[in-house]
């Protein structure tokens, strides 16, 4: 099959498009790494939690899009932050693998009760974005896309603006840098605490809304997300907000070009492979350095 021009072009819209989903992944796993110390692997179903929840207000509120995207990031902040309150908070000064392993068993535990609730069957969102292409000069894209790649984009400059210019978000990166310090200038370290926690389970949560459509939802989907997630935050710099988006949009290009090029078969091997690779040659990632602490 020869490909053309046009069809790299279409190749790196789609790219992006899954890039900007894992790079809100990765925003979760950095946030609540700088923030509480804490690789937590439930990032992954905050994002299987997105996508159910939305899907489940979009068919019973009158299948409103952009009001099921936001009451499913809610709902998914909603539910990190009960797991800061209860499981890390309580395990605030315990070993840092009890801690790992206390988010695995939280992991487990979300996506049994969601097969409870929903079931283990693939679930179709409808396809709210439109299913006619869009034609931008000699390309051809599919209108999902560029929703992905607009509404990933606004999140993250809200999230931008909100930790550079509110006193909420400042307070948050005081916390980070020096939990003591912070609390000495009058700090609610736990209020940030739980912010945190809610900010990167809303990330992982609109992600999942993001590709509802586009894919099939269901009570599995959290795992693959989550741990492309963490290879992206990985290859990005893990701890760099900066490094966390970078990471995710470049995973997201590779795993489509190796689709188109080689093999969908393959899709999934990449991020592993680029995980492998960067832990081998380049540890600190592509940034090295924390170029943003939150």
């Amino acid at each position: 099959m020869q490909i053309g021009f046009s069809d790299i072009l279409q190749i790196i819209v789609g790219g992006l498009a899954m890039g900007c989903v894992y790079a809100l992944v990765a925003l979760g796993y950095t946030i609540t790494y700088n923030s509480l110390r804490v690789i937590n692997f439930a990032q992954g179903d905050m994002f299987m939690l997105g996508a159910v929840f939305g899907l489940t207000i979009y068919l019973n509120f009158g299948g409103y899009y952009f009001i099921s995207l936001i009451f499913a990031g809610l709902g998914a902040a909603l539910v990190g932050m009960i797991i800061e309150r209860i499981i890390f908070r309580t395990l605030r000064n315990s070993p840092p693998l009890n801690l790992i392993i206390a988010t695995i068993g939280v992991s487990i535990v979300i996506r049994a009760l969601a097969q409870i609730i929903w079931g283990s069957q693939a679930m179709s969102f409808p396809p709210v974005f439109g299913s006619s292409p869009v034609k931008i000069g000699p390309i051809v894209i599919m209108p999902s896309y560029l929703w992905i790649i607009g509404i990933a984009f606004v999140s993250i400059l809200f999230l931008t603006f909100f930790f550079k210019k509110t006193l909420t978000g400042k307070a948050m990166l005081a916390t980070a840098q020096h939990r003591d310090a912070a609390s000495i200038m009058g700090i609610n370290i736990f209020k940030s605490d739980s912010l945190a926690a809610s900010i990167s389970a809303g990330l992982g949560g609109i992600g999942g809304v993001l590709v509802g459509p586009i894919f099939f939802v269901e009570t599995e989907m959290g795992a693959i997300a989550g741990l492309k997630g963490f290879a992206a935050a990985v290859l990005g710099g893990f701890g760099s907000v900066p490094g966390a988006i970078v990471g995710g949009v470049i995973l997201g290009l590779a795993e489509n070009f190796s689709a188109s090029f080689i093999s969908s078969a393959y899709r999934d091997a990449v991020a592993f492979l680029i995980l492998i690779g960067v832990l081998v040659f380049k540890p600190n990632g592509i940034l090295g350095k924390k170029i943003m602490r939150v």
